[in-house]
C-alpha cells in the first residue's frame, strides 16, 4: 500500500547555498513542497531532537546574550542561538545523531561538552555553569554522562543502529527487535488479521510485508495488536486493514528507532498501543558504506521425522550493501541501500500421499465406497432435483443405497453415480486433478519448494541550504512469492507486491521563537 504523504516544519541551520543552480532547485523544491502541503492535510510526528538549558556564573546568576554553538560531528552542520534574558537557550529541532556544544560569553572561560548523543524524538536538558577567566581559555568536557530525561514524560527506549545490526536476525527486519521492550508481547496471537491465515477473525489475510516479514501486529501494555502507530522519517506508513506498517526498510539503512509505549505526547493522538519511530541514516563528511550477505542451506538441517520425501529443500541468500558520503561537504548529502532476498522454502509432503479419485470412480463407479453411501433424500425440494438430474423419480426419505436395490428402491443402484450427474465445476477440475500411483486412489506428489524473490532500495539526500535543511527520501520494495501446492499440482498461489513512500522536508528556523 501507499501511505500519504506528509509535510511538516522542522527547525534548521543557516548557511550560503552551494552554488547558484543548488539555490535554484531550493527554491524550486520548496515550492513543489508549499503546493503539497496545501493539498494534503498534515500528519505531524516529531523526528528530530532537542537540546535546551539555563547557562549561569559561578553564584547561580543567570548569564543573558551568550552565544551557544551546536555541531553536528557527522556532517559538520552547525547551528547558533543567544541566552535570553533568564538565560536560558533551545535548539528544538536538530537531527538525530552526535554533537559538539560550545558556549561563549565576554569575561567568561569558554565552555565546550563533545560528544552529546542525540536519539529520535529526544530533548535533553544541559544547564551549563561558566567560570570566569580570559576567552582565550576553554574548559572541555568529553563524553556525556548518563542522564534522566526530565523533558519528557513519555515512557520508551531507543535501539540503535549496532544493537540493530549486531543481534542476529533471521528475518532482518526490525519488527523482530519490538520486544526487547518491556511492556511489548512477544509473539502475535494470530487474530490481528495480518498473521490470522485461516483462523483470521476477518475471514480473510494480507500477505506479509516483503512476501514474509511480520508487520509487528503486538499488543502493547495490553492493547490491541491493531492499535500501534508505525512512521518512517515521520511519515506514517501503515496500511489500514490491521494497521501494521507496510514499510520495513533494509536493516543496514536505519540509523535508529524509537517505541514509546506510555504517556505520549499529543501528536500521537491517534493510537493507543505503541509508537514506533524509524529514522534512516543520512549521508556525511565522509564516505561510508558497506556490503553484506548472509546464506543459509541444508547443510546442517535434518529431515522431517514423519516424511517419507527425503529432507526438504531450504535456501536463503540475503545480500546488498549501503553508501552514503558528500556531495558538497557541510551542505549536501546523500545516501543509498539496497538488499535483495531469495528464498527456496521446502514443503514437507508428511507421508508422500495424497488421496485422489480412482480410474472407476471418474466414470462414476462407487462400489468400492457403497458401504460408505448411507442416508436417506431429505426434503422435497432435493428430491425434486435430484429426479430431474437423474432422469428418474426419487422422493423424500428414499435411501441412497443399499445392496442389490434397484432404481425404484434407491437413489443409486448398484453405488453407479451416472457421469451426467457431475456438476460442470467438478468436470472441469477433474482433469487437473492427478490419477493415483497404480489406479489405487493415492497420489504420491513430487515435493517443489515454495519461492520468494524480494528487492528493496532506498535514497536520502540532505541539503543544508540558506532555507533550510532540506530532505528527500525514496524507498521502493516489491517481491514476488510463488506457494505451489504440494499435495495437488497446479492448484498453488503466486503473490506480488509493491510498496513505495516518497518523504520531502524542510526544516527552517525563523527568528528565535519560531519555526
Amino acid at each position: 500500500m501507499r501511505p500519504n504523504h506528509w509535510c511538516e516544519s522542522h527547525t534548521g541551520g543557516r548557511a550560503v547555498g552551494v552554488g547558484s543552480s543548488l539555490v535554484r532547485y531550493s527554491f524550486l523544491i520548496v515550492a513543489v513542497l508549499a503546493l503539497v502541503c496545501s493539498l494534503n492535510p498534515p500528519l505531524h510526528a516529531k523526528v528530530a531532537a532537542g537540546i535546551s538549558g539555563i547557562v549561569t556564573d559561578p553564584s547561580g546568576a543567570v548569564v543573558s546574550g551568550a552565544a551557544i554553538q551546536v555541531k553536528a560531528i557527522e556532517t559538520g552542520i552547525v547551528e547558533t542561538r543567544q541566552t535570553n534574558a533568564e538565560g536560558f537557550f533551545a535548539f528544538v529541532n536538530l537531527q538525530p545523531g552526535r554533537y559538539d556544544l560550545e558556549v561563549r560569553q565576554t569575561g567568561f572561560t569558554a565552555y565546550r561538552q563533545t560528544g552529546i548523543l542525540l536519539d529520535v524524538d529526544s530533548a535533553k536538558i544541559l544547564n551549563v555553569t561558566l567560570k570566569l577567566g580570559q576567552v582565550s581559555e576553554r574548559v572541555d568536557v568529553s563524553g556525556e554522562a548518563v542522564q534522566l530525561d526530565t523533558a519528557s514524560t513519555q515512557l520508551g527506549e531507543v535501539i540503535s543502529a549496532r544493537t540493530i545490526t549486531a543481534v542476529p536476525l533471521v528475518t532482518r527486519s526490525y519488527t523482530d527487535l519490538l520486544a526487547l521492550q518491556p511492556g511489548v508481547t512477544p509473539s502475535s496471537s494470530g487474530l490481528a488479521g495480518g498473521q490470522g491465515g485461516q483462523f483470521s477473525a476477518t475471514g480473510f489475510t494480507f500477505t506479509n510485508v516483503s512476501g514474509d516479514l511480520n508487520a509487528g501486529n503486538l499488543s502493547v501494555n495490553g492493547q490491541r495488536e491493531s492499535s500501534n502507530g508505525f512512521l518512517l522519517n515521520g511519515t506514517t506508513v501503515q496500511e489500514f486493514a490491521f494497521s501494521g506498517t507496510a514499510i520495513i526498510p533494509n536493516l543496514d539503512s536505519i540509523a535508529e528507532f524509537r517505541i514509546v509505549t506510555n504517556n505520549f505526547d499529543a501528536e500521537y493522538g491517534n493510537y493507543a498501543g505503541g509508537q514506533i519511530n524509524v529514522i534512516t541514516k543520512s549521508g556525511s563528511n565522509r564516505f561510508h558504506g558497506g556490503a553484506f550477505e548472509f546464506l543459509r542451506n541444508t547443510a546442517f538441517d535434518g529431515t522431517n521425522y514423519f516424511s517419507k520425501l527425503g529432507k526438504d529443500d531450504h535456501k536463503q541468500n540475503q545480500f546488498g550493501g549501503t553508501i552514503g558520503g558528500p556531495i558538497a561537504q557541510n551542505k549536501l548529502f546523500f545516501f543509498g541501500d539496497y538488499q535483495g532476498n531469495r528464498v527456496v522454502q521446502g514443503q514437507s509432503g508428511g507421508t508422500g500421499l495424497t488421496p485422489v479419485p480412482t480410474a472407476a470412480q471418474r466414470t462414476g463407479d462407487f462400489s468400492a465406497l457403497a458401504g460408505s453411501l448411507t442416508g436417506v433424500v431429505q426434503g422435497p425440494a432435493w428430491a425434486q432435483q435430484l429426479s430431474n438430474t437423474l432422469g428418474y423419480a426419487v422422493t423424500q426419505g428414499e435411501p441412497y443405497y443399499f445392496s442389490g436395490c434397484t432404481s425404484a428402491q434407491c437413489v443409486f443402484p448398484g453405488a453407479q453415480i451416472p457421469t451426467s450427474a457431475f456438476t460442470a465445476p467438478s468436470q472441469k477440475l477433474l482433469q487437473f486433478v492427478p490419477p493415483g500411483n497404480a489406479g489405487d486412489g493415492e497420489f504420491t506428489p513430487v515435493v517443489s519448494p515454495a519461492r520468494l524473490s524480494d528487492n528493496k532500495a532506498s535514497g536520502r539526500v540532505d541539503y543544508n541550504s540558506h532555507m533550510g535543511l532540506l530532505t528527500g527520501y525514496y524507498f521502493f520494495d516489491q517481491y514476488r512469492q510463488s506457494v505451489p501446492n504440494i499435495f495437488l499440482p497446479g492448484f498453488g498461489s503466486d503473490f506480488t507486491g509493491r510498496s513505495q513512500v516518497v518523504n520531502v522536508g524542510d526544516s527552517k528556523t525563523l527568528g528565535t521563537a519560531s519555526v
